[in-house]
């Protein structure tokens, strides 16, 4: 199974694809966690791995894979043909990074875009691996078609407008694609669900232990509601 991770910047999206990854893990699945964010630094901390090579650096780096989408692209087609050097490892959980942007005035982030929706698009998985896509902020990866290479949208808010309206627009891009969606309610103050117009499928209450584990460079602890979450994307 491939589930995407979705939402507004600071949504917490990472957190989630991050808390689901290692659940997965601990159950007995083979997880590997697609980092396809190209500026969020943060997603191997929170697993408890150290960074490896993306794999648009193993590929000869972003002019590679720029000549790549004009001509074609040799990919890896099941977990056990990804090289190494570009996945750190730990037990039943792997992450890879697609690649990142690092310096100033290198050119938009779309060769990685492609070649996170081609890595994705290719992959086989046994009935035991589940791939787990942390996306970038916004809605771009719908505009380039990796969302149609998934069998789940986790779609997060959290409670402000501008991610309520986000996440509305997302589960309606969803259904258009005829995907499975799942709204999750993300950072839930008491009683915030009734002052938004959404309905949640499964809320996760704020808790500032996040933030200080962050602050202090730990990898993230699994929530309960997580194997709640996980039930409604297999179901």
């Amino acid at each position: 199974m491939k589930v995407l991770v979705c939402g507004k910047g600071g949504c917490g999206k990472s957190t989630i694809a991050a808390m689901l990854a290692k659940y997965l893990a601990n159950n007995g699945y083979r997880v590997l966690v697609v980092d396809a964010d190209e500026s969020n630094p943060g997603l191997y901390r929170m697993l408890g791995l150290q960074k490896a090579k993306t794999l648009a650096e193993y590929l000869g780096g972003k002019k590679s894979v720029k000549n790549a989408i004009k001509d074609s692209i040799s990919l890896p087609e099941s977990i056990d043909e990804i090289p190494s050097e570009i996945l750190s490892v730990k037990g039943k959980l792997a992450v890879i990074s697609i690649g990142k942007i690092e310096d100033a005035g290198e050119g938009c982030a779309c060769p990685y875009a492609f070649l996170a929706k081609e890595f994705v698009k290719k992959l086989k998985l046994k009935d035991d691996e589940v791939v787990v896509v942390d996306t970038e902020a916004g809605v771009e990866h719908f505009g380039r078609g990796l969302d149609l290479f998934v069998d789940v949208i986790v779609n997060v808010a959290e409670p402000s407008m501008e991610s309520v309206e986000l996440s509305n627009k997302i589960m309606k891009m969803a259904e258009k694609l005829k995907l499975k969606r799942i709204l999750l309610l993300n950072k839930a103050l008491p009683n915030i669900t009734e002052k938004i117009r959404i309905e949640p499928d499964v809320v996760i209450p704020f808790d500032q232990t996040l933030i200080y584990d962050s602050l202090e460079g730990r990898e993230v602890e699994v929530m309960p509601q997580i194997e709640e979450l996980w039930q409604k994307i297999k179901s």
